[in-house]
């Protein structure tokens, strides 16, 4: 879809598809309808974005939510270049809907919802929109997993994670055994992320640096899942051929553990202040 980038005609055709799959796995519309759009003004231009959003509901905490994101645009075309965004965010947004199509079939004990952000390539723009358009929802909404970048390169060997305020709905023992899940899977998971020569926790550099970032600044709890940035990152080699797609396939299974795990556990704990 050339991209998808914001406010293109590619970009509708990309709401049109991922509209389609909700509706063919049995997902239901948020608040009644799929599309949740919303307008950005710059100085000499107005453009209309949209969200789409999928709903399933709990079976036994159907008013408290857990918010899974993945932003679908891209950069779009520049020149005769197509950059095409396979691992940024396809695969997140193909990982929410794979999510969306297991979570029908056997709904959790919280209520999901599948917020599939545009606009995140400008300034956040989408997941700026949801929390705008959702203040009275927010209280409602325990952890937002956010996924932007699973699929990687061919080089790819490891998933991370950052995090924040899980203390708040995890007890310390819940928050120790969710370390052992990433000791017991299958691919590599490390808390923190990596960039250029500088090896370490680089929570503080990546707590801005995808949708997280706005339910984060309304002091919800979030867990961010990627692989960082990469030889294709923001280049037009960034095609579905040079993704690594075992990888994918096994990061996509690990972040559902850990969804599951969260549905389990969560809790609302009193903290210190």
């Amino acid at each position: 879809m050339a991209g998808r980038q914001f406010a293109s005609a590619e970009s509708e055709k990309a709401q049109n598809y991922i509209i389609s799959s909700l509706i063919n796995n049995n997902v239901q519309p948020f608040q009644k309808k799929f599309r949740h759009p919303f307008t950005y003004k710059s100085f000499n231009s107005r453009k209309e974005g949209d969200n789409i959003i999928g709903y399933v509901k709990g079976t036994i905490f159907p008013n408290q939510y857990i918010v899974i994101s993945a932003h679908y645009d891209h950069l779009g075309k520049k020149g005769s270049k197509v950059y095409n965004g396979a691992d940024d965010n396809a695969s997140g947004t193909a990982a929410v809907l794979a999510f969306g199509q297991a979570i029908t079939k056997k709904p959790l004990k919280h209520s999901v919802i599948l917020l599939f952000t545009d606009g995140e390539e400008v300034n956040l723009l989408g997941a700026k929109a949801f929390i705008s358009q959702q203040k009275s929802f927010l209280p409602q909404i325990k952890l937002n997993i956010n996924i932007d970048m699973i699929a990687g390169s061919s080089n790819t060997r490891r998933l991370r994670y950052i995090d924040n305020r899980l203390e708040t709905i995890l007890p310390q023992n819940k928050l120790e055994h969710l370390n052992s899940l990433s000791k017991n899977s299958v691919i590599k998971i490390k808390r923190g992320f990596k960039r250029g020569g500088y090896r370490g926790n680089r929570t503080t550099n990546l707590i801005n640096a995808s949708d997280h970032a706005s339910f984060n600044r309304k002091h919800i709890p979030f867990i961010y899942f990627g692989v960082g940035e990469h030889k294709n990152y923001h280049t037009i080699h960034d095609e579905f051929n040079n993704v690594n797609l075992p990888f994918f396939i096994q990061a996509c299974q690990s972040i559902f553990h850990y969804l599951t795990f969260f549905d389990e556990n969560i809790q609302l704990l009193e903290t210190k202040t």
